[in-house]
C-alpha cells in the first residue's frame, strides 16, 4: 500500500478501499476552505496515488469557471478521465463561461477536442479578479465515478 491521499489517515484509506473491493479508482473532491478559492478533484488508484487531478475556480458574480490545472498520468490518458473531471467541475454550472490557463502540450490538444464534446470552448484567459486565492481545501469527500459522458469508441463485434 502506498501513501494515502491528502486528508486520509492510513487506517481510513485502508477502510475506504476495503469497503469497496471492486473499485479501481476513487474520486475525491476537495472543496475550498471558507467557500473561497480553488476546488480540486483527484482520482486515485487503490494505493492512494492520484493519477488524475483537476484544479478549478468559479465566480458566481462573473458567471465564470476557470480551469487552472489538469493532469492525467500517461498510462491513464485517453480513457475519459480528463473529460469526466471537467464535466464534474461544470456540473450545475454549464451556463458559465469557461476558460483555462496556457497548458502543456497534452492540454493544448485536449481542450479543443473537449470543446467539441461538451459544446463550449475553453479559451486561454486569466481567472476573474473576484476569484479569491482562498486558504486551502476542506477534508476530501469521496464521490462516485461519473457516468461516461459519451458512448465511447465503437467495439468490434464478431
Amino acid at each position: 500500500m502506498g501513501v494515502p491521499p491528502a486528508g486520509f489517515t492510513d487506517k481510513l484509506w485502508r477502510l475506504t478501499t476495503a469497503l469497496r473491493p471492486r473499485t479501481m479508482d476513487f474520486w475525491l473532491y476537495y472543496a475550498p476552505k471558507n467557500g473561497a478559492g480553488p476546488h480540486q478533484l483527484r482520482v486515485c488508484d487503490r494505493t492512494g496515488y492520484d493519477f488524475a487531478r483537476l484544479t478549478w475556480r468559479t465566480c458566481a458574480q462573473c458567471r465564470r469557471g476557470h480551469i487552472m490545472k489538469i493532469r492525467v498520468t500517461g498510462e491513464w490518458q485517453r480513457q475519459g478521465y480528463g473529460t469526466r473531471m471537467i464535466l464534474r467541475a461544470m456540473r450545475d454550472l454549464e451556463s458559465y463561461t469557461w476558460t483555462t490557463t496556457p497548458q502543456f502540450e497534452d492540454g493544448q490538444r485536449f481542450f479543443p477536442a473537449l470543446s467539441t464534446t461538451v459544446g463550449t470552448g475553453f479559451p486561454v484567459a486569466p481567472a476573474c479578479t473576484h476569484a479569491s486565492h482562498g486558504g486551502g481545501f476542506t477534508r476530501p469527500r469521496l464521490e462516485g465515478r461519473p457516468d461516461t459522458p459519451w458512448p465511447g469508441p465503437p467495439t468490434c463485434r464478431r
